[in-house]
């Protein structure tokens, strides 16, 4: 009668582990569970959308257009000697897809409420299906690229096979981690989810997507390495371009990346146990 306590007792200690605590491996289980859930997110988002994927075509396209207009035609914004529009939409796909996984993972949770008191299962799952279920959109809108850098006559290489899916991996994770962050403090303080669009705001324009980093003094060039999308966001245009990859910005992003990651999953397995009493 004694050794199914002791048991027990392992099973908590082991819990109580750094590795254990963050449950990554315990996902593997739920993999289904992720997947469902990230059809269920986009079902639910184009069943009463009139004009479904249409949607996700026109809004990347006007924002471009716009974005030239503006920064290209009017304040002449450098662009490493592309056309502008080809400069953005380059950069816009993969830090669109990281705003719009980054908002769907942090409001997640608290939509998911009546979830935490049916069955037991790795409260990751939810905001990690939310940042899955935008990968779809950001498939339709690197489509939607290639056909505008076609028009410019820059085609599809080789190359791309294996850079894009790496550098969006990093930035799935990277959006992964902020959502833990955002997820778990929007659960505690709802301040948190009006406070997120003007941070969106001010990390776009903390990004080189609008502008090229040579218009930026040297002196201030050292501290844009501080934002982890820079680094992604310039290896991946150094993918599309063919352009030589600058990997000390890059492997500065990538510990970032990891930073962010796995200090949200430590906050988030900290924080979930008390997810169903607040929300």
């Amino acid at each position: 009668m004694s050794s199914p306590h002791v048991s027990d007792e392992i099973l908590i200690e082991s819990r109580a582990s750094l590795r254990q605590s963050l449950k990554l491996s315990e996902l593997w289980n739920y993999r289904e569970l992720i997947y469902f859930l990230s059809l269920r997110d986009i079902k639910v988002r184009y069943k009463q959308a009139v004009f479904g994927v249409a949607w996700v075509i026109a809004q990347p396209l006007f924002t471009v257009l716009t974005y030239t207009f503006l920064f290209g035609k009017v304040a002449k914004m450098a662009s490493d000697g592309l056309p502008y529009s080809v400069f953005v939409f380059s950069a816009l796909v993969p830090w669109t897809y990281f705003i719009s996984a980054l908002n769907k993972g942090s409001m997640s949770l608290v939509g998911s409420g009546a979830l935490f008191s049916k069955v037991y299962f790795p409260r990751l799952v939810i905001p990690l299906a939310a940042v899955l279920s935008s990968l779809l959109d950001y498939a339709i809108s690197f489509l939607c690229m290639v056909l505008v850098l076609a028009f410019y006559g820059i085609y599809p290489r080789w190359s791309w096979l294996l850079g894009v899916p790496v550098v969006t991996f990093w930035i799935f994770v990277l959006s992964s981690g902020v959502s833990f962050w955002l997820g778990a403090l929007n659960v505690k303080y709802r301040d948190v989810g009006h406070i997120i669009p003007f941070v969106v705001q001010i990390w776009m324009f903390a990004t080189p997507i609008l502008y090229s980093i040579s218009v930026i003094p040297q002196r201030f060039q050292m501290w844009i390495n501080l934002n982890p999308m820079f680094g992604l966001i310039e290896a991946y245009r150094s993918v599309i371009f063919a352009r030589e990859i600058d990997w000390s910005s890059t492997g500065i992003s990538l510990v970032l990346t990891l930073l962010v990651f796995v200090t949200g999953s430590i906050y988030f397995a900290k924080t979930e146990r008390s997810f169903a009493d607040i929300i």
